[in-house]
């Protein structure tokens, strides 16, 4: 089965010849280099909007090499000259003669010249190492060896990676491609980027370079149909089914019932803020069973959900007694979301598993309820249609193992007929037979409560969705990042709350 939402992952020998099948004439291959160009272009003026620096008279350093990756640096930096005043000085820095640049690169650099003043370095001599060490730039970007690369790198390019890796007066850091040194085979020296910015095809390597940072997708036409594959990237056309107009005859049981069972007397802020997502995510309903000491101030802050009283254990935890409630909403609701804010009270987590016995709908298990009794017990009637939202620390204590890799989440997900969503840097998300790579996102979720909202999407996208479980949970990943990407573009990386993301929800998704 293939899945339009999402291209493949593949590695450098395999975009090398995919490459020369599309990019049959130089024409072609101009036309890609320009598209990659301008989307690489916007996609830094993004990535520079998260700093809290001015955004107007940049100093932009690119290490530029012969090939396509030097190209679409000098291109990228032509789109961004286009904004007026944003850019005040160019400074390149040539792996080689000016003379020994590819007939693109070339004309890529003549076109650069044409809108802007540009200072230009050719070999990486002392004069450039010295300029790439001590000067202060705004941007410095990447463009020095792609796919091709075999190590070692040659002496001059790797004296000017460490000089770029070494100072302290650059900004922001970003890679065309594949940062300098990564490949299918790496080199001990690889550029460290804050951003890496995958054209037209994500590079397998980079599933696997610390060096890399930020991982973007930018799709620049390629793939029409994805191809099969088990390593997958979502793109954003994933969020298309979420922009189209609902039939004007809409009745609100149409999109789904959700189903929330979670919070404590102590932990009230994580089911508020699940709540408050899964209300954003579309969902026709949502009945949340919270503890009966924050119902009545819950439900004034959210009137749109409907509330039920849980009782509580002396302890302010969900009691084992009220779960004659789930059962009683089992035949009408379609998803449930359990665990956010629940706590580890022995009583609760026994409650939890009653629940699994019982729950043979979709469900995702968030926070409290990733434990591997909890996640046994919802598989006991053969349920396949659940989601687990770990992220590293929590997925250690589901798989019992200190292994994190992609190998170990896609191992893990094929015994347990789950689908996980392993959050972290670039989320990743796996049904045991695929694994998705997400590529938005940034440090703005490196908070309290993220995570909370991320269940509440997921689990109203679910309630709602006719599509698959994996691609559901591949579309919420995709949709949180987003938002907060557009937080961080709108506010910066720092002074900004967790709930501020859900501001940004609704304009996710403008294309």
């Amino acid at each position: 089965m293939t899945y339009p939402r999402f291209h493949p992952i593949l590695s450098c020998s395999e975009s090398l010849a995919l490459e020369k099948r599309l990019l049959a004439t130089e024409e072609d291959a101009w036309d890609a280099m320009n598209r990659a160009g301008s989307a690489l272009g916007r996609a830094l003026q993004d990535a520079y909007a998260m700093t809290g620096f001015p955004q107007s008279g940049l100093r932009l350093l690119a290490l530029v090499g012969k090939g396509h990756n030097g190209g679409d640096a000098l291109l990228a930096f032509s789109e961004m000259a286009k904004r007026d005043r944003y850019v005040s000085s160019v400074t390149l820095v040539l792996s080689a003669a000016r003379s020994d640049l590819k007939p693109h690169t070339r004309r890529a650099l003549e076109g650069l010249e044409r809108k802007a003043e540009v200072r230009i370095f050719e070999m990486p001599d002392d004069a450039a190492l010295s300029v790439v060490a001590n000067e202060a730039f705004d941007i410095c970007l990447d463009g020095l060896l792609g796919m091709p690369f075999r190590p070692p790198l040659r002496e001059g390019v790797k004296a000017l990676v460490e000089a770029a890796n070494a100072s302290e007066a650059i900004g922001l850091r970003a890679a065309v491609d594949l940062p300098t040194g990564a490949g299918d085979e790496s080199d001990e020296t690889v550029f460290r980027a804050d951003f890496t910015f995958a054209t037209g095809i994500l590079k397998k390597p980079l599933l696997s370079c610390p060096q890399a940072g930020n991982i973007r997708y930018l799709d620049i036409g390629f793939f029409e149909t994805a191809a099969p594959c088990r390593e997958l990237v979502v793109t954003d056309s994933i969020l298309d089914p979420l922009r189209t107009l609902r039939p004007a005859d809409s009745e609100k049981r149409q999109f789904g019932h959700l189903a929330i069972l979670a919070g404590s007397r102590g932990m009230p802020g994580a089911l508020a803020m699940s709540v408050r997502a899964a209300l954003q995510s579309g969902v026709g309903l949502v009945t949340v069973f919270a503890p009966e000491s924050n119902v009545s101030q819950l439900a004034c802050q959210l009137p749109e959900a409907m509330w039920r009283t849980w009782p509580e254990t002396p302890e302010g935890g969900l009691a084992l007694e009220g779960l004659w409630q789930i059962k009683s909403l089992a035949s009408k609701a379609s998803c449930l979301l359990a665990g956010p804010g629940m706590g580890s009270e022995a009583e609760t987590q026994a409650l939890l598993s009653e629940v699994g016995r019982v729950w043979e709908k979709p469900v995702v298990l968030d926070a409290d309820a990733l434990r591997p009794e909890v996640v046994d017990a919802f598989r006991t009637a053969g349920n396949r249609q659940i989601v687990l939202t770990p992220h590293d620390g929590e997925f250690k204590r589901l798989s019992g193992a200190d292994d994190c890799s992609d190998r170990a989440l896609l191992a893990y997900a094929k015994a347990r007929a789950v689908t996980v969503v392993k959050k972290g840097c670039n989320t990743r998300v796996s049904d045991g037979e695929k694994l998705a790579l997400n590529t938005s996102g940034n440090a703005v979720l490196a908070r309290g409560g993220s995570g909370d909202l991320l269940a509440g999407l997921t689990a109203g996208l679910l309630a709602q969705s006719a599509a698959d479980v994996f691609e559901s949970a591949s579309r919420a990943v995709y949709w949180h990042g987003k938002a907060a990407d557009l937080l961080a573009i709108a506010k910066g990386q720092t002074a900004v709350r967790t709930t501020d993301l859900l501001d940004f929800v609704s304009l996710a998704l403008r294309r």
